[in-house]
């Protein structure tokens, strides 16, 4: 019977090493090579070993649930373009302070439920493109007042929360890649990539898109 992750879990292949990423908990966990083959089968909805132990530990662990039919559940690979414009003015950007103080103190308050619980597209009203790459440009430009600590995940939540908030369909990609293992995130809008470069995050393979 072939399986698929349950609601809050995402997967991905990565070199025939399975990734799973819980969103409940922000965790991940790794299956690296023989131990990955016969789940990545079962989740393509191919023959595998039913009898894998390995499998029922994840069945068991919440991870993955039993599906009559095979429901596609990893991503297919992207290749997105650079879209990172340069920084913009310092003046210019102190607009986005208040908007910036407001997602750190949501950040602090709500973390764990960031990746459950995304920002909708607010209906009242659209940034037009020039005003997305000028809003960009103001948030880089104030990347240097961010936190340290845990950089890429805090820096795209801002830009997505403040995004998403002005009408803007951004998406949050998170990306993970083996030997040695590492998590990525990024925010892409319209198959661009606005706070990283493109070709850095090509070698991460999408796990979760938001």
């Amino acid at each position: 019977m072939p399986l698929t992750p349950t609601t809050h879990v995402r997967v991905a292949d990565v070199g025939k090493d399975l990734i799973f990423l819980d969103l409940a908990d922000d965790s991940y966990l790794c299956l690296a090579g023989k131990d990955a083959q016969d789940v990545i089968l079962a989740i393509k909805g191919d023959d595998h070993d039913t009898g894998n132990p390995i499998i029922r530990e994840l069945v068991d662990a919440g991870l993955l649930r039993e599906v009559d039919d095979h429901i596609p559940s990893i991503l297919d690979p992207t290749l997105p373009e650079d879209g990172m414009p340069p920084r913009g003015g310092t003046i210019a950007s102190l607009t986005l302070v208040p908007t910036v103080i407001l997602g750190l103190i949501h950040y602090q308050l709500r973390r764990k439920a960031l990746l459950r619980r995304p920002v909708a597209v607010a209906t009242q009203c659209r940034l037009d493109d020039a005003g997305v790459v000028r809003l960009v440009q103001r948030f880089r430009q104030l990347r240097i007042l961010l936190p340290r600590s845990g950089r890429c995940f805090v820096q795209s939540w801002l830009l997505f929360r403040t995004l998403r908030k002005r009408g803007v369909a951004a998406q949050w990609i998170f990306g993970v890649r083996t030997y040695p293992f590492e998590a990525h995130c990024w925010i892409e809008w319209q198959g661009r990539v606005l706070n990283d470069w493109a070709d850095h995050v090509r070698w991460y393979a999408s796990i979760a898109r938001v």
